[in-house]
């Protein structure tokens, strides 16, 4: 694949890219609302409610790689394409499933689609952005407003409109992601590609998963940068998985409505954008990888803290905090792993990153599970901070004593 090499990036090309990563990082948003209030009439079991979530894991956790190497060798567009016609049709079938096994299946395509989608709009910024930080700070910043708006949206469509209406929503909120992939110029395929070969079996062949992606993609775990990169990322995940199951279960146990509760998500939409404008700024003056070691080091122990936080204002400004931590850091974590893996790498660079976080949100929750299992939710909450807490102190000192690693990738 033939990058994009001129360093003017039109409004065109940004507007497309930071289109894709709005409608996808949004379809989240929306599915995570209407999802659950679909299978719940289905009066499914506690196992198989949590299995329709982890179902939307599977797929992205062994594919992820494999779709990093097609936009390598495709380009982003054309794998794009693909990927959000899925998420735009298939939301179309759940009205019609009535059986709990169909929707796990339905969850497996969707969650391959919008997981994909979100890792194409990411490896855009090396394509597309030359690996800019500021592009990168932008995109962190516009996914923002779709989060603000998307949760409102499924609700009310369902309130209205019920099951059909939801899912139609979430269909036509898909396809602004096509939309989006169409209005990205084309991109030369290299010639010496798999894909520029003669033949129907060359094209076909050149689209099935190969042992040597994977091998490539795994040899980048030999830079240290990127080895660090995708633990930061994990490790992000790590925070993520609590806030999404074990922290929403314990204010709903100590008297929080549901209100209150969703109260505290637009406040942190709004930091998390803020906060992403500054993360070239702060790169500059600290370095990326500092920047996004303490940042995300903040985020986990604030939201592992949540016990200790007794009153609701407490409650807010520890997610507002979290959140802008979180928004500072993610635009480095895409743009330093695209830098140490090589333009040529750039796909497989963020298919590896995105399968290390489909291994954390996958094993997150039930660790802590097991943890809240054996001591108690509330230690639970503490152990794991102080596990994460371990990790990044080791990860600072290597930062320390390898200040080469600590600069790679901010040029």
């Amino acid at each position: 694949m033939t990058a994009v090499t001129s360093d003017a990036v039109s409004w065109r090309i940004q507007g497309a890219v930071y289109g894709l990563g709005l409608f996808n990082t949004s379809i989240f948003q929306i599915a995570s609302v209407i999802v659950p209030l679909y299978a719940a009439t289905m009066n499914p079991s506690p196992l198989m409610f949590g299995l329709v979530f982890s179902a939307g894991h599977l797929l992205p956790l062994f594919l992820s790689i494999h779709t990093g190497a097609l936009i390598d060798r495709l380009g982003a567009r054309q794998v794009m394409l693909v990927c959000t016609m899925i998420g735009a049709v298939v939301p179309l079938f759940y009205p019609t499933v009535s059986w709990i096994w169909a929707l796990v299946i339905l969850q497996m395509f969707f969650g391959m689609s919008e997981s994909m989608g979100w890792l194409g709009a990411q490896t855009m910024i090396g394509q597309y952005m030359h690996g800019k930080t500021h592009y990168a700070g932008r995109l962190s910043f516009i996914i923002r407003i779709g989060q603000l708006a998307a949760a409102p949206m499924a609700g009310a469509a369902w309130d209205l409109g019920g099951p059909w209406g939801a899912f139609a929503l979430l269909s036509l909120w898909a396809f602004g992601a096509v939309a989006c992939a169409l209005w990205l110029p084309p991109q030369e395929v290299d010639p010496t590609s798999p894909a520029s070969a003669p033949g129907p079996r060359a094209k076909l062949q050149a689209l099935l998963p190969t042992a040597a992606d994977y091998l490539t993609a795994f040899r980048l775990l030999h830079v240290p940068a990127v080895v660090i990169i995708v633990l930061l990322g994990a490790l992000m995940h790590v925070g993520n998985a609590v806030q999404g199951s074990f922290y929403v279960a314990w204010l709903n146990d100590v008297g929080f409505t549901g209100t209150a509760i969703g109260l505290l998500s637009p406040a942190a939409a709004v930091a998390a954008a803020l906060f992403s404008l500054l993360t070239a700024s702060a790169a500059r003056l600290f370095g990326g990888l500092w920047v996004a070691l303490v940042s995300l080091w903040s985020g986990i122990l604030l939201i592992c803290v949540t016990p200790l936080l007794g009153s609701y204002l407490l409650l807010q400004i520890a997610m507002f905090v979290r959140s802008g931590t979180n928004g500072l850091a993610q635009p480095l974590v895409i743009t330093l792993v695209l830098r140490s893996a090589g333009r040529e790498n750039q796909g497989k660079a963020i298919g590896l990153r995105g399968t290390a976080n489909r291994v954390a949100s996958i094993l997150s929750p039930l660790a802590m599970g097991a943890l809240a299992e054996v001591a108690g939710l509330e230690a639970a909450f503490y152990l794991v901070g102080a596990a994460a807490s371990i990790v990044m102190a080791g990860i600072a000192i290597f930062l320390w004593r390898r200040p080469d690693v600590a600069k790679a990738g901010e040029h």
